[in-house]
C-alpha cells in the first residue's frame, strides 16, 4: 500500500479504516474529538441550563439535543477508524476496535491503544507511519 491509497488528511484521519497511525497520532486525533464533544456540551448546557421553561426554548433545546447526539455518532465513528488503524499499526486483527464499545473494557482498550508502540516493520496496511531512525 503506498501513500496515494490513503493520503494523509483529515478526512483520512477521522473517517477512513485504511491504513496506520501511531499512537501519538491516535492519542492527538482521540483528545481532539473529546474536546470538540465537551465544547459543544458547554455550548449546549449554557444555552439551556437556566432553567426557563417557554416553549421555544424546549423546541430550542430539543434541536440541540439531537444535534448533540448525531455528532456523539460521528464521534463515534470517528474514535473506531482511528482504533482500527491504531490495531492495523499494532498488527493485531481489526474486530477487537469494538472491545471500546464495551464499557467496562473501552477504558483499557483504549488505554492500551494510546500506549503501546509501533511495530518497526511494514505490513499488509502500509509502511512505520514514523520510523524510529
Amino acid at each position: 500500500m503506498n501513500n496515494s491509497d490513503h493520503p494523509l488528511s483529515v478526512k483520512w484521519l477521522l473517517f477512513s479504516f485504511r491504513g496506520r497511525i501511531g499512537r501519538k497520532s491516535f492519542l492527538l486525533a482521540a483528545l481532539f474529538l473529546i474536546l470538540v464533544q465537551l465544547a459543544l456540551l458547554s455550548f449546549t448546557v449554557s444555552l439551556f441550563g437556566d432553567g426557563n421553561s417557554d416553549d421555544s426554548n424546549h423546541a430550542s433545546a430539543a434541536l440541540f439535543g439531537l444535534l448533540l447526539m448525531a455528532s456523539w455518532v460521528v464521534m463515534a465513528f470517528s474514535l473506531l477508524a482511528l482504533a482500527i488503524k491504531r490495531l492495523h499499526d499494532l498488527s493485531l486483527p481489526p474486530i477487537l476496535g469494538v472491545t471500546l464499545l464495551i464499557p467496562g473494557i473501552a477504558f483499557f482498550a483504549w488505554l492500551f491503544l494510546a500506549v503501546a508502540p509501533s511495530r518497526q516493520e511494514t505490513n499488509k496496511h502500509g509502511p512505520v507511519p514514523f520510523p524510529r531512525n
